[in-house]
């Protein structure tokens, strides 16, 4: 067993600290690609992806106002920005990009607005955004030197819902139809309309999606080579390394519904034991990850990004508005849970919760209480995370509730697994008795 700790150890070492080489060194290689074509096809674009050259009343209309605008202004503009005298590994740690606001305004879409009509660039703030990797513009820049900002939106469309069929085609074919039923579920109360339109909300999306399609592929080898605690650390670093801090918790929570799906595991004591390695294991993964940017722009270029992020990380993590800590979490959880405005979130919940009770009712009865109760825990547990991760990262979660909300999704999957294995108890009971 210490053995096979340090093995892990030694992996997860390795594992961080090798994509975190990597990481900074693809990001300046992408900046050291020229800037202006980027620049050209992004602020082409801006009147239509500002939605001012769509109709009112137009489907589109709705779609691109209700859409993150703000933060995918960020990503664009992160990609669009040459600063002269800056090299490309000094863009690759600072992140720049040019804003009509000071050092606490942002006016990101103004900013847009502005560059697009012919302003002085060089007049404007010079902001820098080095506590974060910036991963996205891995693919985003290349994309933006060919496309237009628009196209870019239909294309990641276009792969999130090839990424979906996949999934879908591979839990045919596998013979596990519960995944598409269960992720379904999870979509339905993530907006997925909204998501999928936008450069910051699909990110997480896509990770996600590819994180299940690798996990359905190779289920048998990672759980026979005992890899799956480097699988969800390997998820974690990708997260931290792509996403903008949106809804990281759905990366980890929906691959390990899938995984207690997919698990012939039925002991209450080692499915708990495989929900807190994967979970470690994902969490030392987007820590480290998240760590190791803020060490590689200090040692390198003494940029304070340590500090900086220490004091972020303190400030979105404090009890909002001065409540106390829990009182706090109660009011954050009302404000994210306000999202799901339409009547139709509310029955749904209604009916999936009423549902999952009868079926858990009618499993313990015929299978037993106890074999219910260790395919219950694991779930249970995924189901309260999100409101875990708004306890303590509630700062955050108030400030930019229009996309956390979409890890409460967690709780809506977690009891259509419940419910599918209920399922799947009252059936072998049946076989049983036949």
């Amino acid at each position: 067993m210490k053995a096979q700790i340090l093995k892990w150890i030694r992996n997860a070492f390795v594992l961080v600290l090798g994509s975190a080489l990597v990481g900074i060194l693809l990001l300046t290689l992408v900046f050291a690609l020229p800037a202006e074509p980027v620049r050209r096809n992004v602020l082409s674009d801006v009147p239509v992806m500002m939605s001012e050259e769509i109709p009112e009343g137009d489907f589109l209309q709705y779609v691109y106002k209700n859409k993150e605008s703000f933060t995918d202004a960020i990503m664009v503009q992160n990609a669009l920005e040459d600063i002269e005298g800056k090299t490309a590994y000094e863009h690759a740690v600072w992140a720049y990009h040019r804003d009509l606001g000071d050092e606490v305004v942002w006016q990101a879409l103004d900013t847009l607005k502005a560059l697009g009509g012919g302003a002085d660039a060089s007049e404007m703030y010079l902001r820098t955004y080095a506590r974060y990797w910036h991963g996205y513009l891995m693919y985003l820049k290349p994309l933006l030197m060919i496309f237009s900002w628009q196209t870019i939106v239909y294309i990641g469309i276009a792969v999130q819902l090839l990424l979906l069929a996949a999934v879908i085609w591979l839990a045919v074919k596998k013979r596990t139809t519960a995944v598409p039923v269960a992720l379904a579920v999870g979509m339905l109360f993530m907006k997925p309309v909204l998501m999928h339109v936008s450069l910051t909300m699909s990110v997480c999306w896509v990770i996600t999606l590819v994180a299940l399609l690798l996990q359905m592929w190779r289920h048998g080898w990672l759980e026979e080579k005992k890899m799956y605690g480097e699988f969800f650390l390997c998820v974690g670093i990708a997260t931290a390394y792509f996403d903008f801090l949106t809804y990281p918790l759905v990366t980890l929570g929906v691959p390990l519904c899938i995984y207690f799906l997919m698990s012939d595991e039925k002991g209450i004591g080692k499915r708990i034991g495989h929900l807190a390695i994967n979970t470690i294991g994902w969490g030392i993964g987007y820590i480290g990850m998240w760590a190791m940017k803020w060490i590689i722009s200090d040692v390198t270029l003494q940029t304070g990004t340590i500090r900086d992020a220490v004091w972020n990380v303190i400030g979105r993590t404090e009890a909002i508005g001065g409540r106390p800590r829990f009182n706090g979490a109660f009011y954050v959880m009302g404000i994210n849970l306000q999202e799901y405005f339409l009547p139709i979130y509310s029955v749904l919940a209604i009916v999936l919760a009423i549902a999952v009770v009868v079926l858990v009712v009618l499993a313990a009865r015929k299978g037993g209480v106890k074999t219910t109760l260790a395919m219950l825990v694991p779930y249970l547990l995924i189901a309260i995370s999100p409101f875990v991760w708004i306890t303590v990262v509630q700062h955050h979660c108030a400030l930019h509730a229009r996309f956390t909300f979409r890890i409460i999704a967690l709780t809506a999957m977690a009891f259509a697994c419940v419910g599918v294995e209920c399922i799947r108890v009252l059936r072998n009971t049946d076989r049983k008795n036949d």
